[in-house]
C-alpha cells in the first residue's frame, strides 16, 4: 500500500538500494527505522532466497521491494526471453519471501530500460525506475564522498541510487552504511521526507 504523503508540506526524496539483500541490509534497516524513513530495495532474485527473513522484515517495516532482475548480468547481453526469465524468476522469489508482489523494475547498470519496460508491461510489471543522484557507492568510495555528493544534489523529487549488496564483483558496503548514518538526520534537518519510490511517483514530484 502507498502511504499518503502531503507534498504541500514537505519535500520528498526517495532512497533506493540495489543488489541486495545481503550482509549490510540489516544495518541499513536499523538506520531507516531509527530515523522513521522509508526506502525502496531493488533485489537480485538469486540472493532473495538466502535472505528471505530480511526481505520480510523490510516489507513489514514499510519499505518497498523492487525487481533488479535475477543475476545482475548485463541486459545488453541478454535476449528478450532471457530478460523475461530474469524478471519472472525474481518476481517469484520476492513474492515467496515477502508475501507481496514487487512491481517496480530496475535493470542492472541501468541498461536497456526501454526494452525492460516493454517486457515488464507484457508481464503487467513496471514502471522501470532509474535514478537522478548516483554517488557511485558501488565503487566503495569513502563515506564522506557519498555524503557530500548526495547532499549537494539533493532536491525535492530526487531518487538516490545506493547499494546494500554487490553485483558481479564483491565490494564492501560499509561506507554506504556509514554514509547513511550521516545522511538520514541531515536530510531530515534540511526538510526532506524519505519515502518509497511509489510514494514519490504518487506525489507527482519525481525528478526522474
Amino acid at each position: 500500500m502507498v502511504r499518503e504523503v502531503d507534498v504541500g508540506e514537505v519535500a520528498v526524496i526517495a532512497l533506493t538500494f540495489d543488489d541486495g539483500p545481503g550482509d549490510w541490509t540489516p544495518a541499513i534497516l536499523d538506520l531507516l527505522a531509527r530515523h522513521a524513513a522509508h526506502a525502496t530495495f531493488f533485489y537480485l532474485g538469486e540472493r532473495v532466497q538466502g535472505w528471505a527473513n530480511v526481505v520480510r522484515r523490510a516489507v513489514a517495516e514499510g519499505h518497498e521491494p523492487g525487481n533488479h532482475l535475477f543475476s545482475h548480468r548485463h541486459p545488453q547481453a541478454l535476449s528478450d526471453e532471457e530478460i523475461r526469465d530474469e524478471v519472472v524468476r525474481t518476481a517469484v522469489e520476492i513474492e515467496r519471501a515477502a508475501g507481496t508482489a514487487a512491481s517496480l523494475l530496475r535493470p542492472p547498470y541501468g541498461e536497456e530500460p526501454e526494452r525492460v519496460a516493454a517486457i515488464g508491461a507484457e508481464l503487467r510489471l513496471g514502471p522501470v525506475v532509474l535514478w537522478s543522484i548516483d554517488p557511485e557507492d558501488w565503487k566503495s568510495p569513502p563515506a564522506e564522498a557519498i555524503v557530500e555528493q548526495v547532499l549537494e544534489e539533493a532536491r525535492a523529487g530526487a531518487i538516490v541510487d545506493l547499494h546494500d549488496g554487490w553485483g558481479r564483483t564483491p565490494r564492501d558496503r560499509q561506507p554506504t552504511v556509514e554514509a547513511l548514518a550521516r545522511l538520514l538526520p541531515e536530510l531530515r534537518t534540511r526538510g526532506f521526507e524519505l519515502v518509497t519510490v511509489s510514494e514519490l511517483l504518487a506525489s507527482g514530484r519525481s525528478s526522474r
